[in-house]
């Protein structure tokens, strides 16, 4: 293993195995292993990266899970001809397109709910709004075709909640809301940040511990108070942002 190689290797906390698999994934993402092409043979990845035989191995039955590879006994390791879809999220800018993208978000899941709970003492973002009274605290997993995709806690102003419980605890929450008093709401407000994934939303999506993600927290006020507080947890691959570099400001 050359130095500088296993000093990468050295500074994530991450299993090899998995280390290996993203180098893998990203070759194929990057079309430096095509479509339908067989892949560099295992002796020649071995000394290249400088693991063992057994962590390459282990690797390409994480991508084959993925159904990004098909390995052939006595042929080799083969790249799949038709990779399966990426799912990608575009982060929102506005209400409006948070609301659309709550809408793709796919199967949600309920983990936990509970009722008359306070706003947490911090949201974690710069909020001048006020967040008193009680709220509905929902925690779930969104999920698609390809699996975990997003962990999410929203608080809820606990009377809108009661209007429509069982939609609210079966569907996205931002939609409804804003359907149902989306004329009201008068300011709201998102942040981002990318952070390590706790136990809770590493367990439910899927990943190792320390896995980076993106944490999306955003509120939604009526007058001068906080009726929305939601934070997501979304895993770093599938978040696109995109801008118009060439808007007026």
């Amino acid at each position: 293993m050359s130095a500088t190689t296993d000093q990468i290797f050295a500074r994530s906390p991450q299993p090899l195995y998995l280390q290996v698999a993203a180098i893998f994934r990203r070759n194929i993402q990057l079309e430096l292993w095509p479509r339908g092409e067989q892949v560099p043979p295992l002796d020649t990845l071995v000394e290249t990266l400088g693991v063992s035989r057994a962590t390459v191995r282990q690797a390409f039955g994480l991508l084959e899970r993925e159904g990004l590879i098909h390995r052939s006994r006595g042929s080799g390791t083969f790249v799949s001809q038709d990779l399966p879809r990426m799912l990608t999220l575009t982060l929102p800018k506005t209400w409006a397109e948070s609301v659309a993208v709550s809408r793709i978000l796919g199967d949600t899941i309920m983990l936990e709910g509970r009722g008359d709970e306070p706003m947490p003492h911090s949201l974690g973002m710069e909020c001048p709004y006020r967040s008193d009274g009680r709220y509905q605290y929902l925690r779930r997993v969104h999920n698609t075709d390809t699996g975990p995709f997003c962990f999410s806690e929203v608080f809820l102003d606990q009377d809108i909640y009661r209007e429509h419980p069982a939609r609210y605890r079966s569907s996205p929450v931002a939609p409804l809301l804003d359907q149902t008093h989306g004329k009201e709401l008068s300011h709201a407000g998102q942040l981002l940040t990318i952070v390590e994934a706790g136990a809770d939303s590493a367990e439910v999506l899927h990943l190792p511990l320390s896995t980076p993600v993106a944490e999306v927290r955003r509120y939604a006020c009526i007058g001068d108070r906080v009726v929305y507080f939601a934070r997501l947890e979304i895993p770093t691959r599938y978040v696109q942002i995109k801008f118009d570099m060439m808007e007026s400001s």
